[in-house]
């Protein structure tokens, strides 16, 4: 609460005195510390007192590697008057040993530049780390080291000799030691490959190693490199970005240094760290390549640069004249196969040879394969095949060679044997003297020209099938327009609704009577029979239910003997419905005039299948002081 009452106090007083401590502004730097090793991080502070809005100055020093941190402001009171400051913080890396002068650094605030004093550092040369069996490393391990001398980081860049052969595949590690530090994010290493061919670096090896005293853990990232001239080639310098983890004083409950010996977790640690990034180089190597001596040279090289074994197989071993054997040549070792060419036979006689085909390369390990076609019964097995490549190590050339592979050849399947026809077929010299070529059957002979382009097949759409499906989709679309059609005037039209359903309805109805005269139960069939004439009729000719009207049914062109043929119809359903008879008597005359019903409606729907409507009632104009007349 008393913090938060002095804010606006000092609100206040900065805006009363601000004009007058803005006008009195003082530059000065600051180095820690002044004297380290080489790759030791130094901190440089750059403080303007009197004011907080300069920019942060840009460094360029020679010999170091700087990195801006970020600005800390603060506001003091001293004797009644409130200053403010601005501190840039940066870090440098030093890069080279020696004495150096960092600044004057200059500082622009409102158009005028402060300049701070000269800073003096000294920075001394790193001592080369001794070998893990504690004796001085050799002249192409022992180069000065990136470190970090409070942390103990140390970054080596290392080839097994100083001295290679050009295409020669060279092992390159890089050494990361980390000694009493944290660290996080660590990249892969890069260095320059000027003049090199580098494959990717591996998966890093991790091992602990004790050197000069103190522990050290040691990441190995493994990589090689192909020289592709020959003379003194620089290699690296390497480099390799990492966070530097560094406790954070106060602000954090996990600052503690109890969390990070009780919990001994990552979590913990990194919550409670700050981060600082950091460049870790080491000095650069210098590799005399060689050329291959010309001293020497088999005919048979091809450019392979390492220690190699051959290995040949060839399938099938018992044939006949003229099949073909299939032979794997497969060469594998360690080195550079890049630009390495197939085995060659030591002889060929007796076989028709192809050009071999080059398989999949793995690392060290190239396979070939090539096609051999005995042309005599009498070989008796696959020539021996020759590889030549070049031994770094014992400096000089070598050749393998594989053993022959035994074969066994039978005479041709066919009797008759074929002369090869070499020239045109319409040539007195393309024919052989035992039988001439069928043509097409053995050889095909190269076109001159394309000739006439014939087409392969009939095109699809030039098929009965493709033209008769063409209608079928407007058939559709009619179909499904007329469905919707009669669908829209079926609900919207009662009376044509009436008219499409009446023959059915009749039908369903004449079946239920048939089962009532199955049964003998007159009164009910009769009663039905009354019913489906008197439904349907009304329905066909768009009548009033009720009774038939037989002179309305005239005007709509019923038949006189159709409408004789209703009468008696209703005239019989009357005198069943209201006498009595015998049964044998009610079931003859019950099948009749289930029969004659059935008649009529099969007359009136042959004769009215057609839905016609009736002519609306039209009236007559009212007149002047009447009412409306019908007509």
């Amino acid at each position: 609460m008393k913090r938060s009452a002095c804010i606006p106090f000092l609100f206040l007083v900065f805006g009363l005195v601000g004009p007058a401590a803005a006008s009195e502004v003082s530059v000065h730097a600051s180095v820690h510390p002044q004297r380290a090793a080489l790759g030791e991080a130094l901190t440089l502070s750059i403080e303007v007192r009197g004011a907080q809005d300069t920019p942060a100055p840009a460094l360029n020093i020679d010999g170091f590697e700087s990195r801006y941190l970020g600005p800390s402001t603060q506001v003091s009171i001293s004797n009644g008057q409130v200053v403010a400051s601005v501190q840039h913080r940066y870090s440098l890396l030093t890069l080279k040993p020696g004495q150096f002068t960092l600044g004057p650094f200059s500082v622009e605030h409102q158009g005028r530049q402060y300049h701070t004093d000269p800073l003096t550092v000294t920075i001394a040369a790193a001592r080369p780390s001794p070998s893990p069996s504690g004796r001085p490393s050799s002249p192409a391990q022992q180069r000065p080291q990136a470190a970090n001398g409070q942390s103990g980081l140390r970054l080596e860049l290392s080839v097994p000799r100083p001295e290679v052969y050009l295409h020669e595949r060279v092992p390159v590690t890089v050494k990361l030691y980390i000694g009493a530090a944290r660290v996080s994010d660590v990249q892969y290493p890069q260095f320059s490959k000027d003049g090199f061919s580098v494959e990717p670096f591996s998966e890093p090896t991790r091992q602990r190693q004790t050197l000069g005293g103190q522990t050290f853990t040691v990441l190995h990232f493994d990589t090689e490199v192909i020289p592709l001239r020959s003379g003194s080639l620089a290699l690296g310098p390497a480099s390799l970005q990492l966070n530097v983890l560094t406790r954070r004083r106060g602000g954090s409950p996990f600052s503690d240094p109890f969390f990070d010996r009780f919990f001994q977790s990552d979590f913990f640690s990194t919550f409670s760290s700050e981060r600082r990034q950091l460049t870790l180089r080491s000095a650069p190597l210098t590799l005399s390549v060689q050329p291959l001596p010309e001293a020497g040279k088999p005919d048979t090289f091809s450019g392979a640069v390492g220690s190699f074994e051959l290995d040949v197989t060839a399938t099938p071993q018992d044939l006949s004249v003229g099949d073909p054997i299939t032979v794997q040549m497969r060469i594998s070792g360690t080195g550079n196969l890049a630009d390495a060419a197939a085995p060659t036979f030591v002889r060929t006689d007796g076989f028709r040879t192809y050009e071999p085909l080059a398989g999949k390369t793995q690392g060290s390990t190239k396979s070939f394969e090539q096609v051999l076609i005995p042309q005599d019964q009498t070989l008796a097995a696959v020539p021996a095949a020759q590889f030549s490549y070049f031994d770094p190590q014992a400096r000089r050339y070598r050749t393998l060679e594989s053993q022959p592979i035994a074969l066994v050849v039978r005479p041709p399947k066919t009797t008759t044997r074929k002369t090869v026809v070499t020239g045109h077929p319409d040539a007195p010299s393309a024919r052989s003297q035992d039988e001439q070529e069928a043509l097409g059957q053995d050889i095909v002979y190269i076109k001159d020209g394309p000739g006439s382009l014939v087409p392969y097949a009939r095109p699809w759409y030039r098929s009965l099938g493709f033209l008769l499906w063409q209608p079928l989709p407007v058939l559709l679309f009619l179909g499904a327009w007329w469905y919707d059609q009669r669908r829209r005037r079926l609900r919207g039209d009662s009376r044509y609704a009436r008219f499409t359903v009446a023959g059915k309805q009749a039908r369903q109805s004449l079946a239920q009577a048939e089962h009532h005269l199955t049964q003998e139960e007159y009164p009910a069939l009769y009663t039905v029979l009354a019913r489906t004439l008197h439904a349907y009729v009304s329905a066909k000719f768009d009548l009033p239910p009720g009774g038939i009207d037989t002179r309305a049914l005239r005007q709509r062109g019923v038949s006189q003997a159709c409408l004789e043929q209703i009468e008696r119809v209703e005239e019989t359903c009357e005198q069943v419905r209201f006498a009595r008879g015998t049964p044998a008597s009610m079931r003859d005359k019950s099948h009749e005039t289930l029969s004659l019903v059935r008649q009529i409606i099969d007359q009136l729907e042959r004769a009215h299948r057609q839905f016609v409507v009736s002519p609306p009632r039209l009236r007559r104009p009212p007149k002047k002081g009447g009412a409306t007349q019908a007509a």
